[in-house]
């Protein structure tokens, strides 16, 4: 935006130094154009800055969203490791409320992994307490 103003600036210098004056009626059209192209140049620049704290404020929605979407995610889900070969599964919580036995096979090595008829232990990762919307970002603040 820094052009636009110092273009205008430069255009207003020029009409000073060729003498033109607000007497003649090309003088006053001259002028005038220049004090709205000032104007104008002045309103984009805000227009710029509000624009720009915007996109800002945007980036830190979208990471308190992440954020929250993390959270969400712990709570539907449940992270395993394969004792045999170590491969890390994701599955969702939903099956430890069933009835029915259950058991969680590895994909890479076709262990058994877990058996939601409590002979396997697992601990659901807590969330921190402590947790604030925005706390993680500094420029959010």
């Amino acid at each position: 935006m820094q052009d636009i103003t110092e273009k205008v600036s430069y255009l207003q210098g020029m009409s000073e130094g060729l003498n033109i004056t607000e007497g003649s009626p090309q003088g006053k059209i001259i002028s005038g154009i220049l004090n709205v192209l000032n104007e104008i140049a002045d309103e984009i620049s805000a227009v710029q800055k509000e624009t720009q704290d915007i996109r800002d404020y945007l980036e830190c929605i979208d990471d308190d969203l992440l954020d929250l979407e993390e959270i969400v995610a712990e709570d539907e889900f449940m992270e395993l490791e394969c004792t045999n070969c170590g491969e890390q599964l994701r599955v969702e919580t939903d099956f430890l409320d069933d009835e029915d036995v259950i058991e969680i096979i590895c994909p890479n090595c076709n262990e058994v992994i877990f058996i939601n008829d409590g002979s396997f232990d697992h601990q659901h990762m807590p969330v921190d307490e402590e947790f604030e919307l925005g706390r993680s970002h500094p420029e959010c603040q």
